[in-house]
This record gives structure tokens, sequence and C-alpha cells, in this order.
């Protein structure tokens, strides 16, 4: 039986990448806050990434998740980017949630790094 979350996590000069996959909800959602935390801290440069492009479902704690990585990453001094293609399962989530006011939302991780590297 596969893991219902996954995260692959890359840094580069100027940025971590965390790319998560599956289901973010109350029984995984402590991985998914462990894993920003790690990306944060590794501070791999000014720039997270938040790859939520292969998650097939964001509960409202993976909304609240999100925000707390967004308060570490910007008391950390860095910028918090959440990549979640338009149509996706995490871009309805954080989209009906208003968490799009809060957080800079990107449609790829192309559009991410290419505009913050």
């Amino acid at each position: 039986m596969s893991p219902l979350l996954t995260f692959t996590r890359t840094a580069s000069v100027g940025h971590t990448v965390l790319a998560v996959s599956g289901e973010v909800d109350m029984s995984s959602a402590h991985l998914f806050d462990r894993a920003l935390a790690d990306a944060v801290g590794e501070r791999a440069g000014p720039v997270v990434v938040v790859d939520l492009g292969a998650v097939r479902f964001l509960s409202a704690v993976g909304v609240d998740v999100l925000v707390n990585a967004h308060c570490r990453a910007r008391d950390a001094g860095l910028e918090l980017l959440v990549v979640a293609p338009e149509g996706s399962p995490a871009h309805r989530t954080v989209t009906l949630a208003g968490l799009g006011a809060l957080v800079d939302l990107r449609p790829s991780i192309h559009a991410a790094l290419s505009q913050d590297t």
C-alpha cells in the first residue's frame, strides 16, 4: 500500500522546492507541517516553493498548515510561493478559503521559479 502523502524536497541556489503528492487531511497534516517546517528551516535561499500540483485533496487543516508555514517563512525573512494549477483540487481549496490574499499563488513551478530566481 502506498502512503497517502509523499514529499520531495530539492534545494538550489536561491530557492527550496517542496513537491507534495497525495492527500492532506486531518490524519496527514502533521506530516505536511513538518515537511514545510524543514523546507523553511533549510534556508537554501530567500524563496520556498510549495508545489501542490499533485495533491488530490487539501482539507481545511491543510490550509491552516499553509497559513502557519507562510508565517514561519515571513518571520524567517523568506518568501513562500504556493503552486496550485488552476482547476486542481488544491487550487479550488486555496481559492475558496481566500488564501490567495495571503500567500503568493502561482499556476506552475516554472512560473514560480522564473519570476523569483
